[in-house]
């Protein structure tokens, strides 16, 4: 009897032993994770940047000569000629200076020619043997000096001509006032630099926008990428434009190498601004209709207790653009290694290793207490 007892406890802890082990084992239901499918969409991996709107080309326009400011003839925002007189200088000083620079060039002029008529008659004399050599020799070299001084003397008089022309301020190339540092009755000194009288931008229907990228974005960047961008002025509009250089010199800012990347815009409307801050978005690579899954759901890694239950064994091998996710497949979690392609950080494009519409394991979701 006792026997027995002892037999049918032994059964017992046997069956309640057998019955917490199977209680220990996990149970998987969609509840306990979020899903995410398989789907079909347009990827495309956009660079953001901020930029300076700038024209394509600003000339300084200077003085070399010192002065009076006596008319000042355009303002802001005129539209200029090439060669169109912008302001003129007092330039009666100047104007004297190349009348005795041209007084002083025809005197020497009229002494060489004096020179010249010596040295040919006494040149005449010696032939007949009439005078000595070295009286030659002395005509010839008042006759080389005279000529020198000619020379000296045109230099000196080109010189003041160019600077009375200098008075009379001219604008080097078409386009539009964009500054204007003078006016009328000022006085302007080009004793140590050439002081600064007016910008001009060379054509304000096309501009460009100089934006900097990080060098984590750099590589993606190429010429002739197209660039949306839109400033502050017109909040609701988008504008365009395409990528003409990367420049190579880089910058430091905050630590973070960045690179100067120029954008071509259009701006026949006049609408855009030097000196505008642009918002630019540049799309680097773009993959249209290809399955995708969320980027999450690479960021996904079992918990030890649904380790236990799958399969890892036949995963050996991930390259590069590979990687592992958790497919739902009829209540069971199975991994698939499959290759990545594009992603704009949210989504991940898919190459291989899923089909549309599976699902994916994003993340474990806590349970609620009851």
């Amino acid at each position: 009897m006792l026997k027995n007892k002892y037999i049918i406890l032994c059964a017992i802890f046997v069956v309640l032993a057998i019955g917490y082990k199977i209680s220990q084992k996990p149970s998987i239901n969609k509840e306990q994770f979020e899903l995410g499918k398989v789907k079909k969409a347009d990827l495309a991996y956009e660079v953001t940047a901020t930029g300076t709107i700038n024209p394509i080309n600003t000339v300084t326009v200077g003085t070399q000569v010192s002065g009076i400011v006596e008319k000042v003839l355009v303002d802001y925002n005129d539209d200029v000629k090439e060669g169109q007189i912008l302001a003129l200088l007092d330039s009666s000083t100047l104007k004297e200076g190349m009348e005795k620079s041209l007084a002083s060039y025809e005197l020497a002029q009229a002494k060489e020619s004096k020179a010249k008529l010596n040295y040919e008659r006494i040149k005449k004399l010696y032939a007949d043997k009439l005078t000595s050599k070295a009286s030659l020799e002395d005509a010839e070299i008042e006759y080389k000096e005279a000529s020198a001084n000619v020379l000296n003397a045109k230099a000196d008089y080109n010189i003041s001509k160019k600077n009375f022309e200098y008075a009379t301020i001219t604008s080097p190339v078409s386009g539009t006032v964009i500054s204007k540092e003078i006016e009328q009755g000022q006085t302007v000194a080009s004793s140590f630099s050439t002081p600064t009288l007016f910008l001009v931008a060379e054509d304000l229907s096309k501009m460009q926008i100089e934006a900097s990228i990080s060098e984590a974005d750099i590589g993606y960047i190429a010429p002739d990428m197209k660039a949306t961008f839109t400033v502050d002025a017109y909040p609701n509009d988008k504008f365009y434009g395409s990528i003409r250089q990367v420049r190579l010199s880089p910058t430091e800012e905050s630590n973070v190498v960045m690179y100067t990347v120029i954008i071509e815009i259009d701006n026949t409307s006049r609408k855009l601004l030097p000196g505008m801050t642009a918002s630019v978005i540049i799309k680097a690579q773009e993959a249209l209709g290809v399955l995708t899954i969320p980027a999450m759901a690479l960021q996904y890694k079992p918990s030890q207790a649904i380790k236990k239950i799958i399969n890892n064994k036949s995963i050996m091998n991930i390259e590069d653009n590979q990687d592992i996710v958790y497919v739902f497949d009829k209540e069971k979690i199975v991994p698939r290694v499959v290759t990545k392609g594009l992603s704009d950080m949210t989504n991940v494009e898919i190459k291989d290793g899923l089909s549309l519409d599976e699902e994916v394991i994003i993340e474990a979701v806590e349970p609620r207490r009851r």
